[in-house]
This record gives C-alpha cells, sequence and structure tokens, in this order.
C-alpha cells in the first residue's frame, strides 16, 4: 500500500495511510529518554524529572562540544532571538537567561498545555516558519477533510508546553543557521542540555534567577552584572520588553502575586492534600500572602537589584585543591552602597547600559538623518520595515537609533 509522507518542523512527521493520518512524532518521542516524569525510575542518560499535567519553572543549560568558545556577538544574538521565537511557538516564558561564549542558561516557565483553535496554531507557525512554508502546510491543510485537519492541528499542539521539544528545535536551529554560516557540519553541543525542576517558591526562583545573571560578573567579563547585554537583567537595564516582562513576573511572585496560572497549580495541589475543603483557604492565605505588586519596572528593577547586589558579593571560598579563592564579585563597598540606595541606578550609569545596548545598531542620529539612510540602503532591511528610526528610552531630545533585525 503507497504511503504519502507529510514532513513539517523538526522531525514532526503524520503517515498517511488511506483517509487516516497519523501522528508518527509521539511513538518516537514517547521512545526518548527525556520525555518521562516521575523520581524512581533511572535511566542509562541519568535520572530527569519533567513533571506532568501541571505547568512548572525549570533551569535548563547546555555547553558547546568540547567548551569551544563559539557565541561571538552575533551568534549570541541569534540565539536569543530563536529562543524567544520558539518560546513564543511553544508557549514557554523566559523568565531570564545569560549567553557565554562556550554555554547558556534560562530560567523557563513551561505551561501544563496550550489549547488553540486552528487560526492561533497558524499565527504560532507564523512566527517560527518562512512565509513559504506556512503557505505550503495550509494549502496541504485546507486541502484534507475534517478528521485529518484535526490531526494535523493536535500534532503541532503536542510540540507545544513540551521542554524536551522546545529544546531540541531550538539547538538544531541554531547549529542549522550555525554550520550554514561558517561552511562546518556535525553538532555543536557537548551532550544533551541539562534541565533542573525549580520549586516555584520565591526564594528559590530569585536564587536561579540570581545565578544566572552573575555569570559573567562571576567570570570576570564585567565588573556589574547590568552591564553584560547577554543576560536577561544586562537586557532589561538596555530597554528590551521582554526581557524587562520576565523580571517583572519574577519579582511579582516574590511578592505573592503568582503569574502564569502558578496559583490554581497551588490550590489544586492543597485541594488534593486537605482533609477538608475548609482548610485549603487558611493555608492559602499564610502560603502567599500579597505584597502591594510592584507599579512599574522602576520599582521592579530595584528590587532585584538588592538581590543580585545580596547574592553577588565577593566572597572567599575553597578551590578543588582545598586551597582558599576568592569568588570574583562585588566589592564589600560597593555592596553597601548599593544598600544605602536601596537599589537605585545613577541615572549616568543607566544611560551608558542604553546607550551600550544601542552600539550594535547601524546608526544614531535625528528621525530625519536616520530616514535619509534607511531609504538609502533599503535592501539591507526587511521588506516589512515601514518605520527607519526607534526612540532611545532615557535619553530624550531628537536622538534616535537605526537597527538591524536579524
Amino acid at each position: 500500500m503507497a504511503c504519502v509522507y507529510w514532513i513539517f518542523g523538526y522531525g514532526l512527521g503524520m503517515k498517511r495511510d488511506g483517509k487516516n493520518i497519523l501522528p508518527v512524532s509521539k511513538r518516537y518521542w514517547e521512545s526518548m529518554g527525556t520525555v518521562w516524569a516521575g523520581a524512581g525510575e533511572r535511566r542509562k542518560r541519568g535520572l530527569r524529572i519533567l513533571p506532568k499535567g501541571q505547568g512548572y519553572f525549570v533551569h535548563v543549560t547546555s555547553r558547546t562540544r568540547g567548551q569551544s568558545f563559539l557565541f561571538g556577538d552575533q551568534e549570541k544574538r541569534i540565539f536569543v532571538k530563536m529562543m524567544r521565537s520558539w518560546a513564543a511557538f511553544s508557549g514557554l516564558s523566559v523568565i531570564t537567561h545569560c549567553l557565554m561564549d562556550n554555554h547558556f542558561h534560562a530560567l523557563l516557565w513551561v505551561p501544563a498545555q496550550v489549547e488553540l483553535d486552528h487560526a492561533g496554531i497558524l499565527s504560532r507557525l507564523e512566527g517560527v516558519w518562512p512565509e513559504e512554508k506556512v503557505a505550503a502546510w495550509q494549502t496541504f491543510y485546507q486541502k484534507q477533510d475534517a478528521e485529518t485537519r484535526g490531526s494535523m492541528d493536535q500534532a503541532v499542539r503536542e510540540r507545544m508546553a513540551d521542554l524536551p521539544e522546545f529544546m531540541r528545535v531550538l539547538k538544531q536551529s541554531f547549529t542549522t543557521w550555525y554550520n550554514r554560516k561558517n561552511g562546518m557540519k556535525g553538532t555543536l553541543w557537548d551532550s544533551r542540555y541539562r534541565s533542573v525542576v525549580v520549586e516555584g517558591s520565591p526564594l528559590a526562583l530569585m536564587s536561579v534567577a540570581a545565578y544566572i545573571d552573575l555569570n559573567p560578573l562571576r567570570a570576570g567579563m564585567v565588573d556589574d552584572p547590568m552591564s553584560y547585554v547577554w543576560s536577561g537583567y544586562g537586557a532589561a537595564m538596555g530597554g528590551d520588553k521582554m526581557a524587562r516582562k520576565g523580571l517583572d513576573a519574577l519579582v511579582r511572585l516574590s511578592r505573592g502575586h503568582l503569574p502564569y496560572h502558578a496559583l490554581e497549580v497551588r490550590r489544586k495541589q492543597l485541594a488534593a492534600d486537605a482533609s477538608h475543603w475548609r482548610a485549603i483557604g487558611p493555608e492559602m492565605a499564610e502560603g502567599h500572602l500579597k505584597r502591594a505588586a510592584p507599579k512599574n519596572w522602576q520599582e521592579v528593577h530595584a528590587s532585584y537589584r538588592i538581590w543580585l547586589v545580596h547574592k553577588g558579593e565577593e566572597k572567599d571560598g575553597i578551590g578543588k585543591l582545598g586551597k582558599n579563592i576568592k569568588r570574583k564579585g562585588l566589592d564589600p563597598v560597593q555592596v553597601l552602597a548599593e544598600y544605602e540606595a536601596q537599589g537605585r541606578i545613577p541615572l549616568r550609569a543607566q544611560l551608558q547600559c542604553r546607550i551600550r545596548s544601542f552600539t550594535r545598531g547601524v546608526a544614531l542620529g535625528s528621525e530625519g538623518y536616520l530616514e535619509n539612510l534607511f531609504q538609502n540602503y533599503r535592501s539591507c532591511f526587511g521588506p516589512e520595515r515601514k518605520r527607519a528610526a526607534r526612540r532611545v528610552k532615557g535619553i530624550g531630545g531628537d536622538v534616535m537609533s537605526l537597527r538591524q533585525a536579524e
């Protein structure tokens, strides 16, 4: 019997046999050691716990093959763009991240499931697929019967709210781009990624986020974590809206305002454990006493800054050979000054972060000047680009920036 294969995405296929299209991806992924949950079972590749049926926070990290320094500024910029795009497709939220020269970290929220109609699915695909690929998939979709269409939609949904699938397609997409750019072949990554599920408590999440954003400081690459634009905190200081959104959610959570349906998850957990429904309310109130939600980014930043300073102080430690070592970090005198300032950053330092973030653009100047450059070099920018200038927030006046989105 003849079989027709419709392949879309990375490794997601559907097998047509008569009128029935059967997702072959599900059987493939269920055979993998990464897609399972629960303690007590050990695999040759190591224990991995991925909670099922509920949303969860997770810290993921992956290193380059041989820990080679493969990530320059362009590579980091492309990786962040891919990470944001595939996270949006999957329904994941990036709380914070950090790209070093040979590895990356990310603190993610993985939802329990994603419910979308066909229009929503198509919109998600448009964010990660080339236009011609989306058109081909949609043309094929329209020619199928109702049962087949439902199977196609469900196959795409199964790729969402799925950490292993997100990490696989992110790393493969970046590898494809990097190899094509440099004329190389093979994987860039040293083994599979590592994941650590993080409790949705303020202390646990804030500690992991600080560990991630303090990486460049501990490595001696910068004197202050806000100077590193390839971290969530550094990007937020440069005005990145998505980075600020992640830190805003983090600070709200630390004050008892649980985002991402975490409150409902907690309520169900208590309901399952409580002997009587009357016990749920008091325990919720005791466990999640709310402080005032942050009013703006300045308040979010001040809260997170104080925490970073506290965690980032230079400290004495013991090395692998038992020798005393000094952990790189902020000078204790600077830490005291930060405490006195209550997390507020001087305007000059804020502007330096913003200007530094815009040195990755191609021009600075008035709107008219940038528009003239934009028209003269129109082919260097995307066809959907309508406006040349972008305002540099915090500087004021007529100074604007012209950037090229990769």
